[in-house]
């Protein structure tokens, strides 16, 4: 298992280099290895921080759906119950790049508009008020865009299909 550990904390080095170089094929190699090695150590926090990195080059290299699926598996390693204004800070940074991601580059608003209320709700949590008024902000320009009434429902049910190979996601 130590060498488990040395070989993702080489992988995760070796992603950080590749991004700074902006090398992102490269990072997205050493990324994906240690997204599948940080699950074999059975440490909930190796494989957030590794999904986490693996989200970020999925989203430097336009991948957007895989950036997103990412990101929610990352929040999905989060306990259920906020512990800390620490987590709450993670989940709603999380949720603010998801909704900003899901509005800009996949152009959902109403999916958008879900993950900037769950940032919302984390920011007021934290008591950050100025984070709140931020998310507020965006969530007033997103229903005062065209985006928002052309399209009536959220696409997200279609992503998470194609994500899962297009089988129906449950």
């Amino acid at each position: 298992m130590k060498a488990v550990r040395t070989e993702l904390r080489i992988f995760n080095k070796l992603t950080e280099l590749q991004i700074s170089l902006e090398g992102y094929e490269k990072a997205l190699e050493f990324a994906t290895l240690a997204a599948r090695l940080s699950v074999l150590t059975g440490d909930q926090k190796q494989e957030l921080v590794a999904f986490h990195r693996l989200a970020s080059v999925y989203f430097s290299l336009n991948m957007y759906e895989m950036a997103e699926d990412c990101y929610l598996k990352t929040l999905s390693l989060c306990p259920p119950w906020l512990q800390s204004p620490k987590e709450a800070l993670y989940y709603a940074k999380v949720y603010y790049r998801l909704g900003r991601l899901t509005f800009y580059q996949l152009k959902d608003a109403h999916d958008a508009t879900e993950y900037f209320l769950l940032a919302l709700a984390a920011a007021v949590l934290l008591g950050d008020e100025e984070l709140q008024d931020t998310i507020k902000n965006r969530l007033d320009s997103i229903c005062q865009s065209p985006l928002w009434h052309s399209n009536p429902l959220g696409c997200s049910s279609e992503r998470a299909r194609w994500l899962s190979g297009g089988s129906l996601a449950l």
